[in-house]
């Protein structure tokens, strides 16, 4: 039985929408108290996204308490799917935590949308009660909340920009995993599982319930398995290997400089660190990172802090996520505080000021149900777009750069290279979903016929495949002009096989791909200009300047394989490719910002009905 902690890091206030009352201090107390020894920053709220909810007249004094509003789906780009009228709405999101999402909350309920509520399924694992939890429905609230304001006084129901989540009207299935919650005040929110509780919920979530598998699973915990060999993370990854159309979610943690643990430190999924600060381009400084640990099945021999794990990061500080639907009822991660759960649990109060990686990888997997769902409305997007490694490849390729975001990168003898590939605390940098909507619908270049390279546009993506000991080549159709800094990101899972009989995993294979940028001349790969050549990832990164106008072209390589013990020798590896070009602008250029971006898309609307609010 393991001991799992949750990607969150709770502050101190809470507030009741537009009523000060006593629940209000209820609220505040409970929050402080989920604060754990070292891991509760303290400090008050700078600014609010989803979950503020203001009913009536907005005061000054609520003004002076809560600071300047920012809408954390607008910082991260979601609006070029809500200005298109793509709200989620095709697709299934899963979350799969110790409880369950509670759909009880104001923020789940769709009735005037002529849906109905936001939490269709709910999923618990072999020896697991099922309760509901305070953490999984603020993890809900970010992925799919609808901004729903329940009546009141003279104000009537609605639903508002600021209380949304990422994909607001997706789909939630919700899977508990918990076979016991914390009793002790020191551990609010810790848990147990078994293999047996875990493997059952991922897998029906995988493989689907009733012909229907989600688009996207979440899961915001976390335990000290830094290479990923505890039974469920290996058939996790054995799970996602052998569904590729779905892509699976995870965060970090939040043990600062400590590295990821488990399911964060697998292999076939993305895992999400945490940015804040001005533009969310700061690194959290309790996001955890570094480098995790690389396991040889076929040596059983580890290889210590060898490989990086985070691959992207998003907004995950205090007062930039606000204010999230609370969960007071006396059940999960509560159940230590009895004196100040409710039964039954009031449907509108919402923690304030929380932060952790909890909320920065649900911001993330929205982001990705926001993909798939324009994806699903556009006839040309080829079906290959739904592969987990494509949605990764773009989410990457089209990231902005972190502050002091380095990967490593050197000049050796005239070529960049990277060993490392990325970032340690962000990876590829911070996600920016309005680059990444228009290179995964909108690229120059979506899905090169064939499975071995070819001509390519400006930016877009490949699902390819390269044989062992050979190499797929991209050349860009023209010339890149300059200045010109080009983003390439590239991968692929490890192998893997999963036992329905048995609900067990195997590790079975592991390529070792490498990624290049050459100069072009007369239609042949001349000079090496740059390269990402790290051996225990399984994705190479490059962000970088091209030194000069011209030709170029990308070369991806499969030298060897790390291990192979499958029954069927490896003898070519699937991949995900994806590369943004951008030409940087001079200075006075820069200022000029395009507004109401909408994507291209053959989509019946979707547009949510909401109503004015008070920023």
């Amino acid at each position: 039985m393991k001991e799992h902690s949750r990607g969150v890091r709770a502050c101190p206030s809470g507030s009741r929408r537009g009523r000060p009352s006593s629940l209000t201090a209820i609220a505040a107390v409970l929050a402080a108290a989920l604060c754990l020894p070292g891991l509760c920053r303290g400090e008050p709220a700078t600014g609010l996204a989803r979950g503020q909810f203001i009913s009536g007249t907005y005061s000054p004094q609520q003004h002076a308490f809560i600071g300047p509003v920012v809408f954390v789906n607008d910082a991260v780009g979601a609006r070029i799917f809500y200005n298109s009228g793509l709200y989620g709405g095709s697709t299934v999101i899963g979350n799969v935590e110790a409880g369950y999402i509670w759909d009880g909350h104001e923020v789940f309920n769709r009735a005037a949308l002529g849906m109905g509520n936001a939490v269709e399924k709910k999923v618990a694992g072999t020896g697991v009660a099922g309760e509901y939890d305070f953490h999984a429905t603020m993890v809900g609230h970010v992925l799919a909340g609808t901004g729903y304001v329940a009546a009141t006084g003279s104000t009537s129901a609605g639903y508002t920009y600021t209380g949304m989540g990422m994909a607001p009207q997706a789909r939630l299935w919700s899977g508990a995993i918990a076979t016991a919650f914390s009793t002790s005040t020191a551990s609010v929110g810790s848990f147990d599982t078994t293999p047996a509780s875990t493997i059952s919920v991922y897998r029906q979530f995988f493989q689907g319930i009733s012909g229907t598998a989600c688009d996207v699973i979440n899961s915001s915990f976390g335990g000290d398995d830094t290479a990923a060999t505890d039974p469920e993370y290996v058939a996790l990854d054995a799970l996602a290997f052998q569904n590729p159309r779905v892509t699976f979610v995870a965060a970090a943690g939040n043990s600062g400089t400590a590295a990821v643990g488990a399911p964060g430190a697998g292999y076939n999924g993305i895992t999400v660190g945490s940015v804040g600060g001005t533009g969310f381009r700061t690194p959290s400084d309790f996001s955890s990172r570094g480098a995790v640990d690389f396991y040889n099945p076929a040596t059983n021999s580890t290889v210590t802090g060898v490989r990086a794990a985070v691959d992207i990061a998003a907004p995950g500080e205090p007062g930039e996520q606000g204010y999230l639907a609370a969960y007071l009822g006396p059940t999960g991660g509560l159940v230590p505080r009895t004196d100040l759960t409710q039964n039954p649990s009031p449907t509108d109060l919402y923690f304030t000021n929380m932060d952790g990686t909890s909320f920065a990888a649900p911001t993330v997997a929205g982001g990705v149900a926001l993909m798939k769902d324009a994806a699903k409305g556009i006839w040309f997007v080829p079906d290959t777009a739904f592969d987990a490694r494509v949605v990764k490849a773009v989410l990457m390729a089209t990231s902005a750069r972190t502050e002091g975001w380095n990967n490593g990168q050197s000049l050796v003898n005239g070529v960049v290279r990277t060993t490392q590939a990325l970032d340690w605390a962000t990876g590829a940098g911070a996600l920016d979903l309005t680059a990444a909507g228009f290179t995964y619908v909108n690229g120059a270049t979506m899905d090169v016929s064939g499975t071995g390279g070819g001509s390519i546009g400006t930016n877009g993506w490949d699902l390819g495949s390269v044989g062992l000991g050979g190499h797929a080549d991209y050349t860009f159709s023209a010339t890149l002009s300059g200045p010109t800094e080009l983003q390439v990101a590239l991968d692929w899972f490890a192998a893997g096989a999963f036992s329905n009989a048995t609900d067990t995993g195997t590790r079975n294979a592991f390529a070792n791909l490498d990624l290049q940028v050459w100069s072009v001349v007369n239609g042949a790969f001349d000079t090496l200009v740059a390269e990402s050549l790290s051996t225990y990832n399984n994705e190479e990164f490059l962000r970088f300047m091209l030194p000069h106008a011209g030709l170029y072209g990308l070369r991806v390589s499969l030298p060897g394989m790390l291990y192979d013990i499958g029954s069927t020798p490896v003898t070519s590896e699937t991949y995900g490719l994806a590369w943004n070009t951008v030409i940087v602008p001079e200075p006075s250029a820069a200022a000029i910002a395009a507004c109401g971006i909408v994507l291209a898309v053959a989509a019946a609307s979707r547009r949510l009905t909401s109503r004015a609010t008070r920023e």
